[in-house]
């Protein structure tokens, strides 16, 4: 049974007893997916470089080594991606009265904003896999 026509609420637990209400993917405007998928793409590009130039993710001796050769265009769009995700997700939240933008995104504290990044990145992306061990392509023909 699927949720198709439920309207869900993914709520997130934050540091300091705060809390946050997200926007589940099917809620999010066309705008907003594109804003989304516009920042996806630039920070896939920057993450292919860091894969390039040797970042591992099971070796944390090569993380830092890899990061430094990023141009601060490259890490911004690693940044932007997420900062994106957040204020575009971001349903209500108890941290102020005002919900979050791209730019106020970043003046989060760190850890509240890799909770939300995180999180928001998990709900975005969550879509059904299409083939044998997934949901059955819309576009198939399943006449027998």
């Amino acid at each position: 049974m699927g949720h198709y026509g439920r309207i869900s609420m993914p709520h997130v637990t934050l540091p300091n007893d705060q809390v946050a209400t997200l926007y589940g993917r099917d809620e999010i405007t066309q705008r907003v997916a594109r804003q989304i998928d516009r920042a996806y793409l630039n920070a896939a590009a920057s993450a292919a470089l860091i894969v390039e130039y040797g970042y591992l993710d099971d070796d944390p001796t090569t993380w830092g080594k890899a990061i430094a050769r990023l141009t601060s265009d490259e890490r911004d769009a690693l940044d932007e991606y997420q900062a994106v995700l957040v204020a575009g997700l971001v349903r209500s939240w108890s941290l102020s009265d005002t919900l979050p933008t791209v730019e106020s995104a970043l003046d989060l504290p760190r850890g509240t904003f890799e909770i939300l990044a995180a999180k928001c990145a998990s709900i975005y992306n969550d879509v059904p896999e299409f083939g044998p061990d997934g949901a059955v392509d819309p576009k198939a023909d399943t006449a027998v």
